[in-house]
């Protein structure tokens, strides 16, 4: 597994094992050892979950608060998302900054998100389908965001296909 930082403490974006033969393919995108051995936290993820979505959603932005806090670990396992980061940690010296990368079904990347960072994508093909690890539970009271378009970031997009919560989403203030 190769790990590398980018220009958000604590955010990593992972290229992943795949191994390729005559029946398909297997896809590796966590290892307890080689988080712990790069030190990255190595909590025990405790719930794992899939978003499919349509081309032109935008999901996000999204993260756990409080006592239900938690870090992420995301890859897109079919279709092509662009994903979008938004560090929101208060004590940071990156706070308000944002980091895009574009995954995809050909490409075994993954993000993984520290706590008190939003997470959103907005969807580049139809039926893209994510997967999440997250090292906490989904807690609703918890689960907060701002709104997809405060931030600064340019979508390229002027119409997504919006949930009514990430509608209603407060707007990020500096």
């Amino acid at each position: 597994m190769e790990i590398n930082r980018t220009n958000i403490e604590g955010l990593y974006v992972l290229k992943y094992k795949k191994y390729d033969d005559l029946r398909g393919e297997l896809r590796k995108p966590y290892c307890f050892d080689e988080f712990q051995n790069n030190t990255i936290n190595a909590n025990i993820f405790k719930e794992v979950w899939f978003t499919s979505s349509k081309l032109d959603v935008i999901r996000g932005m999204h993260y756990q608060s409080g006592e239900k806090a938690c870090e992420k670990l995301v890859s897109c396992i079919k279709g092509k998302v662009l994903d979008v980061i938004l560090d929101l940690r208060n004590d940071s010296a990156t706070y308000g900054e944002y980091f895009s990368i574009k995954l995809s079904d050909d490409d075994p990347t993954a993000l993984y998100i520290p706590i008190d960072c939003a997470h959103g994508y907005k969807v580049l093909k139809e039926d893209s389908i994510m997967m999440y690890m997250a090292t906490e539970i989904h807690s609703p009271p918890h689960d907060i965001g701002v709104k997809w378009d405060s931030f600064g970031f340019n979508w390229g997009i002027k119409q997504p296909i919006l949930s009514n919560k990430d509608k209603s989403l407060p707007e990020f203030k500096r």
